[in-house]
């Protein structure tokens, strides 16, 4: 009976051995759960502190961490990761600089944006004024078409008239209204080159402001982009017992954030070759509404069992 007994602590502890090896991250467990549920290798987690100045409750980060696992077990098949509130390990969202830098940055680029849309509407009005300049010549041309036709004809028969004599009386009324005429036909083309002229002036003006807007844009993307330059992930950190989130852009954002540091969680670093991969070093390439574990993930996730990594040391 006692052998019996011994037979079975020794296969229980050598279960446990294989499991830590095999699965390094059910270390993080609590030791009931590894005691009564060996066979169990997902890594349990659980929503710790939370600043409110987040603004997000607990129910709402715990579903974004759940979907943030969710990346794990899609990308591969295989439940990686569970939410369990009894569990060792926990996200903690602590508010602190970084998180101020980053609301100060979400409220540049907004600005940036908001003066982009400024200056479409810019290149809107300098669209419609081009189009109601090129009317405006049009009408100009016409007019001084008009104009020239009826003066050639006017002064035709004027020398022509000289020529035989001179006018009666009711041609001579005629060459008034005539001239009248003309007259009136001037006083319209003038004041069609004065709108023309204002419109053009209009136009000089909208280009110029058009101008200052760009250089003001291309101030601020310039002062932007050395402010807030790609950076080495610090949104988050695994620090061997809990994983600690410090910044987020949005929700897109924080799922990533989680599914990144519960990688460490699992026991993962980072990868260098694909700046499309959750495991990147920095979050800025990767699709944040809809991701997808990359091969490099995968292959992390391959490579991460102690008793691979102890045999690759004997690899030459």
């Amino acid at each position: 009976m006692k052998t019996g007994s011994l037979l079975l602590i020794a296969l229980w502890v050598a279960l446990l051995f294989y499991q830590h090896m095999q699965y390094p991250q059910v270390r993080l467990n609590p030791i009931s759960t590894q005691l009564f549920h060996p066979f169990d290798t997902r890594l349990h987690y659980r929503i710790g502190d939370v600043d409110p100045r987040f603004e997000l409750s607990r129910s709402e980060l715990q579903q974004l961490a759940e979907q943030a696992s969710h990346i794990w077990q899609q990308g591969t098949g295989k439940d990686w990761l569970v939410y369990d509130p009894h569990a060792r390990l926990q996200i903690n969202f602590i508010y602190d600089q970084r998180q101020v830098n980053t609301t100060q940055r979400l409220s540049e680029l907004q600005q940036i944006e908001q003066t982009q849309n400024q200056q479409q509407q810019q290149q809107q009005q300098i669209d419609g004024h081009k189009a109601e300049i090129l009317r405006a010549q049009q009408a100009i041309q016409l007019k001084q078409d008009i104009f020239q036709h009826e003066l050639n004809q006017y002064n035709s028969i004027v020398e022509m008239v000289n020529t035989h004599g001179g006018a009666n009386l009711e041609l001579k009324q005629q060459f008034d209204h005539q001239k009248q005429h003309l007259e009136q036909l001037k006083a319209e083309l003038n004041q069609a080159m004065a709108q023309y002229n204002q419109l053009v002036q209009q136009s000089n003006a909208q280009v110029q402001n058009y101008n200052q807007t760009t250089q003001q844009i291309n101030q601020s993307i310039q002062t932007y982009n050395q402010h807030y330059a790609a950076r080495a992930f610090d949104k988050g950190l695994f620090n061997g017992r809990s994983i600690n989130i410090y910044e987020f852009e949005n929700q897109d954002d924080l799922r990533l954030v989680i599914a990144h540091e519960l990688g460490h969680a699992l026991g993962l670093a980072h990868t260098e070759v694909n700046s499309h991969a959750l495991m990147y070093p920095i979050l800025k390439d990767q699709n944040m509404h809809n991701f997808q574990l990359t091969i490099d993930d995968r292959l992390l996730l391959q490579q991460n069992s102690s008793w691979k990594k102890f045999l690759d040391k004997f690899n030459p």
